[in-house]
């Protein structure tokens, strides 16, 4: 049934209702929710330059009311779903409380200004950084068919490339900042793109693991080029990844590194430190790797590193999407399931960088929202900044939410698949084309922990 017009005289608990009006003239963080506080039903009584309407079919029946509450109990609060803990069984700890002091629906509406202007500063500085990026993307694409034919400059060029992430993600707000471009559906992207997931994200580890500008350039560098055997099979081939048999996959595993190396020995001064990484990415620490069941200290720490971000980029981003994980499965089934295999502190250092809702995350809402993590939130890890869909919202009017400045009971309840989204919804957000990369510089809010918990999903 459509909205109905709706006098503010009649506003009661347990109606559904939509708000016509700009984001800025109410205080709420959404145009449309339920009614479920007496706090809430005043304010909305109190508005006067929108518009109010209500959904019979999403409203409680009027004899169904309950008692007015100022804080709601959520499902949020006692669903299994809910965030994860720290590996103790307490929850992460919050700010101390201060005394009980309530906002003004102005104070609101100016903190919501504030947020809106935040957030234009802050997609102003995604641009700059993603023109950057763009940059490294453009010579990116060159290159690949420079190292294929075996011409010198595609190792200069490629230097020059791993030099520019650097300088990126040197950057303390830069580290932040989007790292990836828009996704492809076709093959040579998708390789491309992954190249360049992996790369940046090794690039981030060395940094955090405080290794040397030279060494962490020369880890970038067979990064890059970790996967660049491939292109020695047919395209057809490539595209069958995702349903090859054991044995075929096998023989791939084995072969493509091989084919690696062969490439870039035809460079002269390739790094040998970067062709180990080439050689040895599908080597694991338990020796059930390939191509040839190298363990723990025969595989060189380079290797070590690019083996967890190749591992987490590939759950992310399965040939058939229906199988991929979302970010927080990822994290949590490489730091439980992959004790055995994989690094553990590039494990944990990979946390470090994306938190336990890396953005790009979908989520769902305790105010049943779906919004898409845009930052990681440095102050604690569980609350980070959110976009939020809304389908009653200005396109003009961004809703973008830092839940670590909202009242407790507005909380993540749980991640989203992004296939279980209706397409208008994808198309709003673009869960599938846009892959962002934003590391948390925080060792203490790095949400290793909390996965404890998480990995109960996996």
């Amino acid at each position: 049934m459509p909205f109905v017009p709706l006098h503010a005289t009649a506003l009661r608990l347990g109606l559904y209702i939509k708000i016509e009006g700009s984001w800025f003239s109410h205080p709420f963080p959404t145009n449309s929710f339920k009614i479920e506080s007496a706090k809430d039903l005043e304010t909305l009584q109190g508005l006067t330059k929108v518009k109010l309407f209500f959904d019979p079919d999403r409203s409680d029946p009027e004899w169904d009311q309950s008692e007015p509450t100022e804080k709601p109990i959520h499902k949020a609060a006692v669903d299994p779903a809910a965030p994860p803990q720290d590996p103790s069984g307490e929850s992460v700890p919050s700010a101390p409380a201060s005394p009980e002091q309530e906002d003004s629906p102005e104070d609101l509406i100016q903190r919501k200004i504030d947020q809106n202007q935040d957030f234009q500063a802050y997609q102003e500085h995604l641009k700059q950084v993603g023109s950057q990026f763009q940059e490294v993307v453009l010579e990116g694409k060159q290159v690949m068919q420079d190292v294929i034919s075996g011409r010198p400059r595609g190792l200069r060029t490629a230097q020059k490339i791993v030099g520019d992430l650097y300088e990126i993600l040197d950057v303390a707000d830069n580290s932040r900042a989007l790292l990836n471009l828009i996704g492809s559906n076709e093959t040579n992207e998708e390789f491309f793109l992954h190249a360049l997931n992996v790369c940046s994200l090794s690039l981030m580890i060395g940094q955090d693991l405080k290794f040397s500008r030279e060494a962490t350039e020369k880890l970038a560098l067979g990064a890059l080029f970790h996967d660049v055997g491939e292109l020695k099979f047919p395209a057809e081939q490539l595209l069958r990844k995702g349903s090859m048999t054991a044995s075929e996959r096998k023989h791939f595993l084995s072969i493509h590194p091989k084919f690696g190396v062969e490439m870039v020995d035809k460079l002269p001064n390739f790094p040998y430190e970067a062709i180990e990484v080439i050689r040895q990415h599908h080597e694991r620490l338990n020796g059930s790797g390939f191509p040839t069941g190298k363990k723990d200290d025969q595989i060189s720490k380079f290797a070590k590193i690019v083996m967890v971000v190749d591992e987490y980029d590939e759950l992310c981003h399965q040939p058939n999407p229906t199988k991929s994980l979302i970010p927080s499965e990822a994290l949590s089934y490489l730091y439980v399931k992959c004790r055995h295999t994989l690094w553990h502190d590039a494990i944990v250092s990979l946390i470090k960088q994306l938190g336990v809702y890396p953005p790009g995350s979908l989520v769902n809402l305790s105010n049943q929202k779906i919004g898409i993590v845009t930052s990681v939130n440095l102050a604690n890890r569980l609350r980070p900044i959110v976009l939020i869909y809304d389908e009653f919202a200005s396109p003009d009017e961004l809703i973008v939410l830092n839940l670590a400045k909202e009242d407790e009971d507005l909380s993540i309840v749980s991640a989203i698949r992004p296939v279980d989204l209706s397409p208008k919804i994808r198309e709003c957000l673009n869960p599938r084309r846009i892959i962002s990369y934003f590391p948390s510089a925080s060792p203490a809010e790095s949400g290793v922990g909390a996965l404890h918990t998480l990995a109960g999903s996996t």
